[in-house]
């Protein structure tokens, strides 16, 4: 017995009611593993999981669950037992499931209703559990006396087969085999009936299926893929079966990936407040919407739940849209619920950072993004591998021996190439790929000593071996890996044209390297995925968020993983993590305000490089300015355009001639041992300065136009009237970085600031320190911030609790001045690269950075920014 299989027994005992002491007294448990079983239980007693937030058409709809007797409850009892047994699942991470499944359970009606019309939307992570979440749902549903479940599992036949063998291993259970993976097969009387199979092409045919079926008290279950022939066939299918039986069938609809296909690109928008005149021609809703719609109008009692990781399109679905033909819309009238983000999850915020808007600096993510020159993109494009792509290949290859060393050589291992939605370029990349792994491979066979194991040696000590979490590992104990590896290592190319599959069921340790587009974008789940090559771009939040397969969690081997892509790419999605959590954010408000999802819309935010959804799916969508305020908020320019070296050149030269004659204008400092002081500047210094200030385009927390409307509107309300300028150089010269001339009668040392090593290789994270805001405040106003970060029950900051109490007269602008040697004084580091390459290049430069702190206010000047709303609208709150 291992220790997951211990664990997994001593959780069940517990679950049953057995104490912890007597489950680890357990003899089945053995001794060796009681000391280690206890410390893993004790940490899951200090974990939280924070319960979903929900916006509910009535908080209390879901009395009718309240009031059941689940002592003869048969489903979700055996799903349980078997996540805690088998799954290796904690107890905390299964109480959160079995929580969240009753908010969404109660929100449904209960099948003994006689008539019943239920939409609703879970938003989760992309591959974060959405799968487990609706599971357990259906679980539930089917133990309260839901008859028929139809799981809508995406477009593709992969993906569906994918969905099937999970339903069949957590729900239904095999009769011809004993799986220990899957859960035991129920008893006679409450076995699954199913018309759709774990074949590949095992989708819905009506010539295996029986009305009957319909009429008694076994569940039956459909996983289905949104395709118009398919649904077809059961829509005919259900009009043959008697209306008595439609209409006493509780049914539930599962929409997985519910913002593909589902929604209306096409139909007339039909508000029930506007009846369309006789003379009005409609248009018919797009196929797969018309046909979902068309399925929920066939029962008098639906339940219809879509689930998405991207809900932009589904928000923006009109609310009110009704047809005779087609019944509502789909939009989630009864509730919306977003899914907590679990332990040890790995999104866009955690991969790539994200802006903090509180104080305008970068979160940073994790040191795995690497980033594909544009040269390396045109070698692609003629046929040639690029050196970054061979590279990539390398990583693999020693992320999976390093795996191996960690006792998971049996564990999948995937390494995914997306670069082109077209068949014909994958095969070509296909091709490219397969000849440099053989010959790398053929290499490490017979010709070790000539190069290849120096280089991966190389790789292993500059690349993988500094970014290690979990002890070091040295290359010669990942040497004795290598070979097993590489000869284990499979090339596919995932498309239409081709047979081949990622088989995890068939292939539990399968390795492979996975060329594909559009089959490897959605919904189908990469085991194992340790290496991504990614240059397909898009113009879509949704499709660019779900092509990430690199989402999800990587216990064990996050380390290990790593992402190639462009630096614009990755620029996108550190945009869209704020996207991501300001939605979230909006929905947790309205959870508190207690309104419904038909009082107030969500917004998104508008980024100005890409669209919220396809212009179709947001063709009723709308966009808004909502009034911000710089109140209390600190802002600084920490992104530059270094991958444009042309670009930050002129950036450069603008910024320090700028900076030269807004110093010189000033006259007369004050100094200290930082640099030159000037009080009681007149803010049209500062709009002077600031508009001839250059500030990167990419700079989203930085958006001058904004900023300097801010400072105007609050000029005309006295405030920010008077200025303190500080240009802060180092307290001590370090000859390393040198200083600068700005035009004073002293010479100004330079600052050493080093970029980000994470997704943002163009970002500084910050270049302020937090006593540097003291500048230009009293005795008195330094006391009473102190006074004010003792006090706060939010556990205010020092920089915050120095803004809350700032005179609003007073602003405060920080000018740094940043060395082109920052990084070489003080040796690399895990997180951080050198400002520049080549500090001594003619393009290379000293970086003029600002920082503004603006006091707290009571007056009501306000900055704009860009939201999409759908049809409910959005107001502030």
């Amino acid at each position: 017995m291992n220790l997951n299989q211990a664990l997994g027994i001593v959780r069940l005992m517990i679950d049953s009611g057995i104490s912890r002491n007597d489950a680890l007294a357990n003899p089945a448990i053995p001794s060796e593993l009681k000391s280690e079983v206890l410390r893993i239980l004790e940490e899951e007693d200090l974990i939280f999981l924070e319960p979903p937030k929900l916006i509910l058409a009535s908080l209390q709809h879901d009395e009718w669950l309240h009031q059941l007797d689940r002592s003869d409850w048969y489903y979700w009892p055996a799903l349980r037992e078997h996540l805690l047994k088998f799954k290796h699942w904690s107890t905390p991470s299964v109480n959160s499931l079995d929580d969240t499944t009753d908010r969404i359970l109660g929100q449904l009606e209960s099948p003994s209703t006689s008539q019943f019309d239920i939409r609703g939307l879970v938003v989760g992570y992309v591959q974060s559990g959405k799968t487990a979440n609706y599971t357990a749902l259906i679980a539930k549903s089917t133990d309260v006396g839901y008859r028929l479940i139809i799981v809508l599992s995406g477009m593709d036949k992969g993906l569906r087969r994918q969905t099937q063998i999970r339903l069949n291993k957590e729900l239904v259970g095999y009769s011809n085999r004993n799986d220990p993976a899957a859960v035991r097969l129920p008893p006679r009387g409450k076995q699954w009936i199913q018309y759709t199979t774990e074949d590949l092409n095992g989708d819905f045919q009506p010539g295996y299926a029986n009305f009957g079926t319909l009429q008694g008290n076994q569940p039956v279950l459909l996983v289905i893929k949104k395709n118009g022939a398919v649904l077809r066939r059961l829509l005919n299918w259900l009009d043959l079966a008697p209306e008595e039986i439609r209409r006493n069938l509780p049914v539930l609809v599962i929409d997985d990936e519910a913002d593909q296909a589902s929604i209306d690109t096409k139909g007339t928008y039909q508000p029930e407040s506007e009846p369309l005149a006789e003379e009005d021609i409609i248009e018919e809703p797009s196929v797969i919407n018309g046909l979902i719609r068309g399925l929920l109008k066939r029962f008098q009692k639906s339940a219809y739940v879509a689930y998405t990781a991207t809900p932009f399109a589904n928000i923006l679905i009109p609310h009110d849209n009704v047809s005779e033909a087609y019944k509502n819309d789909l939009y989630p009238k009864d509730f919306i619920v977003d899914l907590p983000k679990q332990p040890k999850y790995l999104g866009a915020e955690e991969l790539f950072g994200r802006l903090d808007t509180e104080t305008g600096e970068v979160v940073e993510g994790m040191d795995i993004i690497r980033f594909i020159p544009d040269d390396d993109l045109e070698k692609m494009k003629t046929k040639i591998l690029p050196d970054t792509l061979e590279k990539a290949i390398l990583d693999f290859v020693l992320a999976g021996a390093a795996r191996a060393y960690r006792g998971q050589s049996e564990k999948p291992a995937t390494m995914l190439i997306h670069g082109s939605h077209l068949i014909q370029p994958q095969l070509e990349v296909e091709k490219l790929v397969s000849e440099k792994f053989t010959e790398l491979k053929n290499e490490w066979r017979y010709q070790k000593n000539l190069g290849i194991e120096e280089r991966m040696r190389k790789e292993w000590d500059d690349e993988m071996r500094p970014s290690l979490k979990q002890e070091d590992i040295k290359f010669n104990d990942v040497k004795k890996f290598i070979t097993p590896f590489f000869e284990s290592v499979q090339v596919k190319v995932i498309n239409s044209a081709r047979g081949d599959v990622l088989d995890y069921e068939r292939e539990p340790s399968l390795k492979a390297i996975a060329v594909g587009g559009n089959r490897l974008s959605r919904g189908l789940t990469l085991e194992g995925l340790l290496v991504s090559y990614f240059v397909r771009s898009t113009a879509m939040y949704d499709t660019l968020m779900q092509m990430g397969r690199w989402f999800g969690y990587r216990d064990g081997y996050e380390d290990l993983t790593r992402i190639y892509m462009t630096q614009e790419l990755a620029g996108w999605f550190r945009d869209l993590a704020l996207v991501e959590y300001e939605l979230r954010k909006d929905i947790q408000i309205y959870e508190l305000e207690n309104l419904t999802p038909l009082q107030i819309g969500t917004r998104i935010l508008q980024h100005p490089g890409m669209l919220v959804t396809s212009r179709l799916k947001q063709r009723y969508a709308a966009t808004i300015e909502v009034e911000q305020s710089y109140s209390s908020k600190s802002l600084e320019t920490v992104r530059f355009p270094f991958q444009d070296s042309l670009k930050l050149s002129a950036l450069m030269e603008n910024n320090l001639k700028a900076t030269r004659t807004f110093a010189t204008d000033l006259e007369n400092p004050s100094w200290d041992d930082q640099g030159p002081i000037w009080y009681q500047v007149p803010p049209n210094k500062v709009l002077d300065f600031l508009n001839s200030y250059d500030v990167y385009s990419e700079s989203r927390n930085f958006v001058k136009p904004l900023i300097i409307s801010y400072i105007e509107k609050m000029n005309d309300q006295a405030e920010l009237t008077n200025w303190t300028i500080g240009i802060r150089g180092r307290v001590i010269m370090d000859k390393r970085l040198g200083d600068i001339d700005l035009g004073l009668n002293k010479r100004i040392s330079l600052n050493g600031r080093t970029r980000l090593r994470s997704s943002d290789a163009e970002s500084l994270g910050a270049i302020s320190s937090p006593n540097d805001e003291e500048l230009g405040m009293t005795v008195q106003e330094l006391e009473q911030a102190r006074e004010k970060m003792k006090d706060s029950e939010n556990k205010l900051g020092w920089r915050t609790s120095l803004r809350m109490v700032r005179n609003p007269k007073n602003g405060l602008l920080l000018i740094y001045p940043i060395s082109r040697f920052s990084g070489y004084e003080t040796g690399f580091t895990k997180n951080r690269r050198p400002l520049f390459d080549d500090p001594n290049s003619s393009l290379a430069g000293d970086i003029i950075g600002i920082s503004l702190s603006f006091p707290k206010t009571d007056k009501d000047s306000t900055i704009l920014g860009e939201y999409v709303v759908g049809t409910v609208g959005w107001r502030s709150l």
